[in-house]
């Protein structure tokens, strides 16, 4: 993939044409200054939408200097060495309290000049005055309405008042702040290459992605301000300016999905509400009234006293490590890549982020003390993805790589090859794998190149019914969470443990290989990304975060603990229903039908079939699959063929992963509740879903961005029970500057399933 440093100057000039000219493509596609139309007649692009195989163009074709590929060039450091900076923690997100009015919305403080959260978007007001009221028109284009919510009962919040919001989060997306590196030694990126996340109305993003930590039993309202530029062109060549925003993977209304074709555009916000309600709220047993065997205890959220606030639902649906992320259809790749992604803590009665507060229900993770929940000190976010530079050190995206993007320089929270100060004593890591098309296998190796063991506690954020003692991690897929207990004592200060990635990469379509320790330590030429991506050093004292200005010494006491059952298992029961999913791949499949447009694509090659039925690229306004009815349960056999690996994601809902036909499935996902499943080269996976209380359009697609973008993804819709709007199959949200209208959803022959278990 990558051309080896050690190769010439006249083949390093090559490949670095080869690059310079796509990138001038690119940028004139994305100014519009050319169609792939153009460039198909001019014999620059293959009618699959590949990059013609030319010298110059493709680093795939024979060298002119020699009969090998051309290769990538590699991005540039800038003399950065790895390890070199210390590790950036996320940045915390203060909440906001927000207050019920007269009228059922909630207010924000007087002090934030903020409209007020509402079950209607503000579109509604907008719609009814016909745009004449200047309180519901977009202040930066003066026309169209401030909110990007689509109007009307078909995205309002669903059960509004039963979870009302009782705190409330500002964000903006926008160009990034001067001097935001992902190094000291790189070049600043300029405001178009880097598009991320700020605090408030009006904070320009900074480098550093958000955290926010939010509880069960507390409704949180969401609302994200789009501050690109208005002009879609000014994106440095990749991304576009429009946003809509999925929290992966919450218990959520559609309508806060972010996954609804509900995009908006610059100069609106969009308010979603996250309800932090447990899955099976609504069945008996489930009822808070209802108590058994202590289950309410556990089905909880902290109260920030010391105790805890029942919550109504099953316990053992209880999800601790999520995060967010752009999800705009046929952009995703582009517009995460530029940066739109932050985490999500999700603390509960059992994970209360406070290892020492001890009350039989509390599991007392490695944590902090200094809060009643949420303590960072012991408890590490790590969001891990690769980037690539072009020679000027800025960010580089290939649009024409169908099968995947990779990038050469691994970054930790934004931070190329990062360093942490870690105390001789038990560490919590949430792993969570934001790379674009590239899987990961990572394992911790200590000075004498031995791998650490560690326990494997949380999958995609839900717990395994009991910890597993591991020395590596499972490959890990976009998309992926992996949460680990790390224990530091063995190890004296100053001594250094390396994080490392094992998978080469060739192309973004599998891994090529997983290396030894000893070939990732030593780096591979063809995959700079392979190896070691951090490095933590054990010393005798640490800045806290949790109380900012004090230190805490080696020796102060680790009352953490890591107990020896975590949750209950869900069984598996015989299902409602049985659908058969493939993921597929079709280089002839022609765009002809996109909602939203196809922009200018001519082939979209990844498709997915259901039970049996034609091949679909993605069109928003078809509906590939139905559940007919709330609570019911139904078992999923997906599968891929030939060469390719995907990470399929599900959306709104977990599954517990049964079996993968014929091969074997590792301790740390059997039985285990996922929401993103590597299909493995050929594999199947089978899992069972019950789906319940909120209703709407969703969709399943592969998380591999980039295949994800070329379409291969499905909508699928969920009937409430109510007489809520989403008892009935809800139109589709056709977005504009001007405001949202609606269409017509096409519902496809398979959608009503055909398979019943026997």
């Amino acid at each position: 993939m990558y051309i080896d440093e050690k190769e010439s100057r006249r083949r390093q000039r090559e490949a670095q044409n080869a690059r310079d000219n796509r990138a001038e493509i690119v940028k004139a596609l994305s100014l519009g200054d050319v169609t792939r139309r153009e460039l198909f007649r001019w014999g620059l692009l293959t009618g699959s939408g590949f990059i013609a195989a030319k010298n110059g163009l493709s680093p795939f074709v024979k060298s002119a200097y020699a009969q090998v590929p051309t290769g990538v060039p590699r991005s540039p450091l800038f003399g950065a060495k790895k390890f070199t900076q210390p590790l950036p923690r996320l940045d915390v997100q203060t909440p906001h309290d927000l207050t019920a009015d007269e009228f059922g919305n909630a207010q924000w403080p007087a002090s934030l000049n903020e409209h007020a959260a509402r079950r209607l978007s503000y579109h509604t007001e907008y719609t009814l005055t016909d745009g004449r009221d200047d309180r519901f028109v977009n202040p930066l284009t003066e026309k169209g309405p401030i909110e990007g919510r689509p109007p009307g009962e078909y995205f309002a919040h669903q059960r509004w008042s039963e979870y009302f919001p009782k705190k409330g989060y500002i964000l903006t997306k926008s160009p990034c702040a001067a001097g935001t590196r992902f190094h000291p030694l790189f070049e600043a990126q300029k405001e178009s290459s880097v598009w991320c996340y700020g605090s408030g109305r009006s904070d320009r993003g900074k480098a550093v992605p958000p955290l926010l930590k939010v509880r069960y039993g507390e409704p949180v309202t969401m609302r994200i301000y789009n501050n690109l530029p208005r002009n879609k062109s000014d994106n440095g060549g990749f991304g576009i300016n429009q946003m809509s925003t999925h929290f992966h993977n919450s218990h959520n209304g559609a309508e806060s999905d972010g996954a609804c074709n509900a995009y908006h555009y610059p100069g609106t916000f969009y308010d979603y509400r996250w309800g932090l309600t447990l899955a099976r709220s609504d069945r008996p047993e489930n009822k808070l009234e209802n108590d058994r065997e202590g289950a309410l205890r556990r089905a909880s959220g902290p109260d920030g006293n010391g105790r805890t606030i029942p919550v109504a639902g099953d316990f053992r649906e209880l999800q601790g490590s999520l995060w967010f992320h752009d999800h705009r259809f046929f952009y995703t790749a582009e517009n995460v890549y530029k940066g739109d992604f932050g985490a999500i803590n999700v603390y509960s009665g059992p994970d209360r982020g406070n290892e020492r507060l001890q009350d039989g229900v509390n599991h007392g993770l490695p944590s902090g003390w200094v809060h009643d929940y949420g303590n960072l000190d012991f408890d590490v976010n790590l969001i891990v993805h690769d980037t690539a530079m072009r020679k000027d050190g800025q960010l580089f995206f290939d649009i024409f790589t169908t099968d995947g993007f990779l990038g050469d320089v691994m970054c930790v929270n934004m931070a190329y090859a990062p360093s942490m100060k870690v105390l001789p004593r038990k560490y919590r890591f949430r792993l969570l794998n934001a790379c674009m098309s590239r899987f990961l296998q990572l394992v911790l190796v200590d000075p004498n190149r031995n791998t650490v063991p560690f326990k494997f506690i949380a999958n995609d954020g839900n717990f395994v019914v009991n910890p597993i003692d591991l020395k590596m991690l499972d490959e890990q897929g976009t998309g992926e969470r992996y949460d680990i207990v790390v224990d530091f004592s063995a190890f004296r200060p100053g001594q250094k443990i390396q994080l490392v990635n094992l998978l080469k990469h060739k192309t973004g379509r599998k891994p090529e290989s997983r290396l030894t320790i000893g070939e990732a330590l030593k780096g591979d030429s063809e995959d700079p990304a392979a190896g070691p991506i951090m490095e933590f050093v054990v010393s005798e004292w640490v800045d806290s975060v949790d109380a900012p200005g004090t230190r805490i010494y080696r020796g102060e006491a680790d009352r953490s603990r890591v107990p020896a059952v975590l949750t209950q298992q869900i069984p598996i029961v015989t299902p409602d229903r049985i659908r058969t999913i493939e993921f597929k791949h079709d280089p002839l499949n022609r765009a002809k039908d996109c909602i939203p447009s196809c922009e200018d694509k001519d082939f979209l090659p990844w498709v997915i079939r259901v039970d049996g039925e034609s091949t679909h690229s993605l069109n928003a306004n078809r509906i590939s699959l139905l559940i007919p009815r709330p609570g019911e349960t139904e078992h999923w056999v997906v599968s891929t063929g030939g060469g390719w690996d995907h990470p399929i994601h599900l959306h709104f809902e977990e599954g517990i992963t049964i079996n993968r036909g014929g091969d074997g499935i590792p301790a740390t996902e059997k039985l285990v509740r996922k929401d993103v499943w590597r299909l493995r080269p050929g594999g199947t996976v089978r899992f069972q879903v019950t789906f319940g209380e909120f209703g709407g359009s969703y969709v399943n697609h592969c998380h591999n961005t980039v295949h994800e973008d070329f379409a291969m993804l499905m909508r699928y819709q969920v009937l409430t029970g109510d007489d809520r709007p989403q008892l009935n199959i809800i139109p589709t949200p056709i977005p504009s500057e001007d405001g949202v209208e609606y269409m017509t959803p096409e519902v496809l022959p398979e959608a009503y399933a055909k398979k019943r278990s026997t």
